[in-house]
């Protein structure tokens, strides 16, 4: 029996549950599910203090990890106080359980076009309304939401330059993953919601934009994740430049968003920045792998004399 059919029969039994709705990726028409897409399910009840939360979550199989949230106003301000247990099973079987007031409902459906009520108390399963991904399409961006963009990617560059030059890699790369990359991902989002006429949902982290990529861009994009070292944070960074630099030029090109008077001299200050650390970048590189080789070398002969050691006793024995 489909996880689905044990939670509505083991709701016909329970009067406090007045309702259940599915959620997610799993009611997306444009995704294919596969055996890593989660069952996002929610329990509308009467009293949700009086639902048995673990005794739910138990009925699918003993959990291999649950998160136990607590959520307010998790569908917008029209909503209350909602607890969620995101749970994994054995394999890859995952279910969000969460438990609602029932008087939530309409807010739950207004705020998604994902959210769906499957199942009533009383009437058993209800045919689904026609459920899309519109609530997360992300719009047409005007030049305003362009330059922001930009300025960001720019901005930033400079904090991961100057972590690098401060030899704080650490500062530098998170600067990267949590500030700069994200919206260089964002171009290429936009390029794909004009491409739609804005209908382009990209996704938590923009997962969606990925298959959107030529492999080219795949390669590229992929580059700008080598951060072992400062010398490989800074060729990320270059990549990344190189890919927001493509960009621009076919956005100018297509006339959809112009380039921006002042990109210039901010790229010319970024890039005046990659020579001044590319050639001592390049030394330390060199003698970090002078060392390692001189390291390798020592180890070798370490092991070259316990050989010979070992020869020379066995032969006087």
């Amino acid at each position: 029996m489909a996880d689905i059919d044990i939670i509505l029969e083991r709701a016909e039994n329970d009067p406090n549950i007045l309702a259940i709705g599915t959620e997610g990726s799993g009611n997306n028409p444009d995704q294919k599910p596969d055996e890593w897409t989660d069952l996002d399910v929610t329990l509308f009840a009467a009293d949700p203090g009086q639902v048995a939360a673990k005794a739910w979550v138990n009925a699918l199989g003993v959990p291999k990890l649950v998160q136990h949230l607590h959520d307010t106003h998790l569908f917008g301000p029209a909503t209350g106080a909602w607890e969620s247990w995101l749970t994994r099973y054995q394999g890859t079987r995952r279910i969000d359980w969460k438990i609602a007031p029932a008087a939530d409902e309409a807010a739950y459906l207004a705020a998604d076009r994902l959210n769906a009520i499957i199942w009533r108390q009383g009437q058993g399963r209800v045919t689904p309304r026609a459920t899309d991904a519109s609530s997360h399409f992300l719009p047409v961006p005007t030049q305003a939401d362009y330059e922001a963009t930009l300025n960001e990617i720019f901005w930033i560059a400079g904090n991961v330059i100057k972590g690098l030059a401060r030899n704080n890699l650490l500062y530098a790369n998170e600067q990267f993953n949590a500030h700069l990359r994200p919206q260089v991902l964002r171009l290429y989002a936009y390029r794909e919601t004009l491409a739609q006429d804005g209908h382009f949902d990209p996704g938590v982290n923009f997962k969606n934009v990925w298959s959107k990529l030529a492999s080219y861009e795949q390669s590229q994009l992929a580059a700008t994740y080598d951060q072992s070292s400062r010398a490989a944070t800074l060729a990320s960074l270059k990549n990344c430049v190189v890919i927001v630099e493509s960009l621009v030029d076919e956005f100018n090109d297509d006339q959809t968003l112009l380039r921006p008077a002042w990109l210039g001299p901010a790229d010319a200050q970024v890039t005046s920045w990659f020579f001044d650390l590319t050639a001592p970048l390049n030394a330390e590189k060199k003698a970090q792998a002078a060392a390692a080789a001189a390291q390798k070398e020592e180890i070798a002969k370490r092991h070259a004399a316990k050989r010979a050691a070992y020869y020379a006793g066995a032969h006087q024995q």
